[in-house]
């Protein structure tokens, strides 16, 4: 029945057709393959290309006949002589066939220069500045000599963001980058009157690094448009002072050999402060810290490496008071261990406003502070240690609201960090959350995570959620980078191995 009607609908749609003297229409003829690579817009082509490096650049000509023409109109230039067995060749060939009116970024990455390159260096450096450059960077591998800015870079109208490695700045020269708002100095040789000059030469400039700078005694910063200040890895045998009224942010970095203690003049503005830093010299790095946490005690939110945090363990031992400082958030970058337990219980002694602790767990401290056989002895662990210490610290009492610990993978192994969440959930009356972040991709990077390591991390868990809390309103939230699904799929793999 399904077949004959059938063709009677096809018979009948048939006379219908001859009654009316014409045949079906044709099928549509197939579409025609369109080449979508070659018709994406030059802007959405050049964004593309921000994101590759320059050999891959050049690579996308293969793509299709438009692109083999179109990475020479490309306003980022970054050259890495890491990629290039014949670097000044490729920089020369590069710029040649460079036809783009404007360049955004120039980048010259990792450069073995000596003096034989200046010249070429000066001419790339001219294509830059002729081009209107707005992001620079010059960074020059373990030169032999400081290779000498030229004059007409001190002149860049457009240049919003500079970094220079390696270099040395014209004494006496003045600098005009009226939109610089981003400037790095990297192992360059420096004076005060050429940091003063260029703050004064740049109006609106609001982060300034200086790494390695060798030479200057004064950080003078009276501009009202900087902000940030990052002092990292620091040779200055004389290095005295920093003067800046007007700076938000100060971070101090990397590994510093001083002869003397330098000293915050005046910083009053600041809201934000970073000591991740060690010391080279006896007793040195005891006198600066305590100076430098002495003049940032007004600070809302302060950041403590590893470290500062074993000095401070050492002045704990040694009854040190430490200065009452107003900080709300304090952000710590350390293992947690015997020889920075006593440091967290100095900080968080003096942090009588603390309302959010932040702990970035690693595995190990960059530098290590050296201590003699008696001190290692005064650092043994108990597990009463910090109740012991329980009644000096105001911030627990009243003010303490949230607690995060990140890479919980980093330590959860350790009995000083188990020790010192069990004494924070134990005693903050006011706490209402703790987070704890296992991050266990980032420590099992291109491997399984083994099932070892979730097994005993789930009896951890399950060990910190039976501590006893001050606060009836305290959460502890155990957060992991693993789906749910995954987790227990590892659990289940756990018993049945077990049963069988």
């Amino acid at each position: 029945m399904a077949e004959t009607s059938v063709r009677r609908e096809s018979s009948g749609g048939n006379r219908g057709n001859r009654a009316k003297g014409s045949r079906p229409p044709p099928p549509p003829p197939p579409m025609s393959p369109r080449d979508l690579i070659s018709d994406l817009p030059d802007a959405v082509i050049h964004h593309i290309f921000s994101f590759l490096s320059l050999r891959d650049v050049v690579k996308t000509g293969v793509l299709s006949k438009r692109w083999r023409s179109t990475w020479t109109t490309t306003a980022q230039l970054v050259f890495d002589e890491a990629y290039s067995s014949d670097f000044p060749s490729l920089v020369d060939s590069v710029l040649i066939r460079c036809t783009s009116p404007a360049v955004k970024r120039f980048h010259i990455i990792r450069f073995t220069y000596d003096k034989l390159l200046r010249s070429k260096l000066d001419l790339w450096l001219r294509f830059a500045e002729e081009r209107r450059v707005e992001d620079l960077r010059l960074c020059l591998h373990q030169p032999k000599v400081h290779y000498k800015l030229p004059r007409f870079l001190y002149c860049l109208s457009r240049l919003v963001r500079l970094e220079v490695r390696g270099c040395c700045f014209s004494l006496g020269t003045a600098v005009r980058w009226p939109c610089l708002k981003v400037l790095s100095i990297r192992y360059a040789e420096m004076s005060d009157d050429i940091l003063e000059g260029i703050v004064r030469g740049s109006p609106v400039l609001e982060s300034l690094e200086l790494h390695n700078c060798r030479s200057i005694k004064n950080i003078v910063i009276d501009s009202t448009s900087v902000k940030e200040l990052i002092l990292d890895n620091g040779w200055l045998s004389n290095f005295e002072k920093i003067w800046a009224p007007h700076l938000l942010s100060l971070r101090v970095l990397g590994v510093w050999r001083l002869h003397s203690v330098f000293r915050l003049d005046d910083v009053s503005s600041l809201v934000e402060a970073e000591l991740d830093f060690s010391v080279s010299g006896d007793g040195i790095g005891h006198d600066l810290l305590k100076e430098l946490l002495e003049k940032l005690c007004g600070v809302s939110t302060i950041t403590i490496g590893g470290w500062c945090l074993q000095v401070l363990s050492t002045l704990e031992m040694e009854g040190v008071s430490s200065p009452l400082s107003k900080c709300q958030n304090l952000i710590l970058r350390t293992p947690v261990g015997q020889c920075e337990l006593l440091g967290i219980a100095y900080i968080l002694r003096s942090s009588q406003c603390l309302e959010k602790l932040v702990i970035h767990l690693t595995r190990s401290c960059v530098s290590k502070l050296k201590l003699d056989e008696e001190s290692i002895q005064r650092f043994n662990f108990h597990e009463d240690l910090l109740c012991s210490r329980k009644g000096n610290f105001q911030c627990l009492a009243k003010h303490l609201k949230s607690v995060e610990i990140i890479d919980f993978a980093c330590g959860f192994e350790s009995k000083h960090l188990l020790a010192l969440i069990k004494f924070l959930v134990g005693d903050a009356l006011a706490l209402e959350k703790m987070i704890i972040k296992a991050n266990l991709r980032a420590q099992h990077v291109q491997k399984l995570v083994r099932v070892a390591d979730i097994c005993q991390l789930h009896g951890v868990s399950r060990n910190v959620l039976s501590y006893r809390r001050a606060s009836q309103n305290a959460e502890v939230i155990f957060d992991y980078p693993l789906e749910e699904v995954s987790f227990e799929k590892h659990l289940r793999k756990i018993l049945n191995s077990k049963r069988g």
